[in-house]
């Protein structure tokens, strides 16, 4: 049996680059602290496991889906003046890690989560510009795609987000080689 993944279309394609417009879909998040995305997982993995495993006002069991997504918050915020652009800085070690939820569910029929920690979203539709390797998912991999990303954004005069997503596809118990993962940017 296939695991399930946000739908989406392929806007445009160039090489393992890929413009992509998602339809909208729910996801469960958590915020940690950690020192990289691979630690961050970790850490959040457990928790969001234990929601759809059961820990939730229905005590039902909601199906694990795929891509686990793993973003920084935005780091920094620009707010626009006539001079000068002011950025503030942030704690560069949150991650928000996140499940996507079945398309089966709606807000009004899906658990809510015991655990506070755990927060429910809608995600509405939305472009990126992805990108995929296989192996572990280093910050040295990551922060690689995401240059050929931001390169392959501004050739095609594409404006992104300044914080890079990471999707991963695969159990923790797979081999690296075999292993599917994306780093993406928000189109804006």
């Amino acid at each position: 049996m296939a695991i399930e993944t946000p739908h989406y279309e392929i806007l445009d394609k160039d090489g393992h680059i890929e413009h992509r417009k998602y339809d909208g879909y729910i996801t469960a998040s958590v915020q940690v602290k950690a020192d990289n995305y691979k630690s961050a997982g970790s850490r959040a993995f457990s928790v969001l496991a234990d929601y759809i495993f059961g820990n939730n006002t229905k005590n039902s069991k909601i199906a694990m889906t795929a891509p686990v997504i793993s973003q920084k918050p935005a780091t920094s915020e620009k707010i626009a003046m006539t001079a000068p652009v002011i950025t503030a800085k942030l704690d560069d070690q949150k991650y928000v890690i996140s499940f996507t939820m079945p398309a089966s569910y709606t807000l009004k029929d899906l658990p809510k989560p015991n655990n506070n920690n755990v927060i429910i979203k809608t995600m509405p539709s939305h472009e990126v510009i992805a990108i995929g390797f296989t192996g572990y998912t280093s910050e040295g991999d990551i922060e690689k795609k995401s240059n050929e990303l931001r390169e392959w954004a501004t050739k095609k005069q594409i404006n992104i987000a300044s914080q890079q997503t990471v999707l991963r596809y695969d159990p923790p118990w797979k081999p690296g080689f075999l292993r599917k993962n994306e780093v993406c940017f928000s189109v804006v």
